[in-house]
């Protein structure tokens, strides 16, 4: 399938480790940078990646924070590729739980701590961005990428929660745990974008836009 001369492929590109992510906070869209074993961890996946035989993305779309800029940066340096910032493609901003560890979580927000074990899709941060809307938000910018690159590859560099809702609706879903989405995953995986990718997604937006309607 990959050797299509048609065949268009997603490089979906894991963001590295930040400090928060090494110490199990939760994180959000905060504006931090990789640690040293994160840039480590993502230099290595990215320079292995650069060995796999499928056309390489001529341009990588990250998040603006600095974790997702220096992951970019590496796997731009890696694939040869240009990178361009795109703010859509954040994750979630987690209001007043951005920094919090798992279990000040269950302490301080009990029911909210069961979401975010169990399945995080409709979770609500207090002063931050509802869920259902991240992953709205997120497909579009998603589709819209796809849609304005018609070459054979593209690249896109998230988090986890961002990289689970995406993968969710690539797989023609409107809805799905965006934690289980991501679990065990490559840092660096390759899709092959269906030709109907964009109906695809735009079908995704009118199921979740039918089911918040009713």
């Amino acid at each position: 399938m990959f050797g299509s001369r048609r065949t268009r492929v997603l490089w979906l590109i894991r963001c590295g480790e930040n400090e928060w992510d090494a110490e199990d906070r939760l994180r959000g869209d905060e504006d931090l940078p990789l640690t040293l074993a994160g840039e480590a961890a993502t230099r290595e996946a990215v320079e292995r990646a650069s060995s796999y035989p499928f056309p390489r993305p001529r341009v990588i779309h990250h998040p603006l924070d600095q974790s997702a800029v220096s992951t970019a940066q590496l796997a731009a340096t890696a694939l040869g590729s240009r990178r361009q910032g795109n703010d859509e493609l954040a994750d979630p901003a987690l209001g007043v739980l951005a920094g919090i560890t798992l279990e000040e979580l269950r302490d301080r927000f009990e029911r909210r701590a069961r979401q975010w074990e169990e399945d995080p899709s409709a979770l609500m941060p207090p002063d931050g961005e509802p869920f259902l809307d991240a992953r709205v938000r997120l497909i579009e910018a998603g589709r819209e990428i796809l849609h304005r690159n018609r070459t054979e590859a593209v690249g896109i560099v998230v988090h986890d929660l961002a990289g689970g809702f995406l993968r969710t609706a690539l797989a023609g879903l409107p809805e799905g745990n965006p934690r289980r989405w991501m679990e065990g995953r490559a840092r660096v995986e390759t899709w092959a974008i269906p030709a109907d990718v964009t109906d695809r997604l735009d079908g995704v937006l009118d199921a979740i836009a039918q089911a918040e309607g009713n």
